[in-house]
């Protein structure tokens, strides 16, 4: 007598998950960009500590070096910070490997503070006045298209 059995397992997950740290942009329904550091990834989905409050089911965008920018959405929720997340078209093979060897992004630094000139400290601007003749054809001409506005509206009244 042949028995046939099937496991059953709680985790939904399809793919095996590889233990990660990857530097990532997250990017959330407000599309505003946060660096975060992927600890989990697997070809359908990834875990990612983000603080902040996200939604169970809202949809976002993962940038990983080596693949780009993946549109995902959030599936799990874990403890204060942990969020499983799955891709909305699953990583192909060549993407997957291409994330986890992918070399570090090198960061740029920006400064965090504005840099204070003081006023004494920029050159005066120049400026000056038109030279006489310049300044009699702005005069002249202004004068034409009033006069000519005025006579357009005279013909068209009468």
């Amino acid at each position: 007598m042949a028995l046939v059995a099937t496991l059953y397992s709680d985790d939904a997950r399809g793919a095996e998950r590889r233990q990660v740290e990857l530097d990532g942009t997250l990017r959330g329904p407000a599309h505003t960009p946060h660096d975060v550091l992927v600890s989990e990834l697997s070809a359908n989905g990834f875990r990612v500590p983000v603080t902040g409050a996200l939604s169970v089911g809202a949809r976002i965008t993962l940038g990983l070096n080596g693949v780009g920018a993946r549109a995902a959405r959030i599936v799990r929720r874990a403890g204060e910070d942990q969020y499983g997340c799955e891709f909305v078209s699953p990583l192909t093979p060549g993407e997957l490997a291409a994330a986890l060897n992918a070399e570090p992004a090198e960061l740029i630094r920006f400064p965090q503070t504005a840099m204070v000139v003081p006023a004494d400290a920029l050159p005066e601007p120049d400026v000056g006045r038109f030279p006489g003749p310049v300044r009699l054809a702005i005069l002249m001409g202004g004068g034409l298209i009033a006069w000519g506005a005025t006579i357009a509206a005279a013909i068209a009244l009468f």
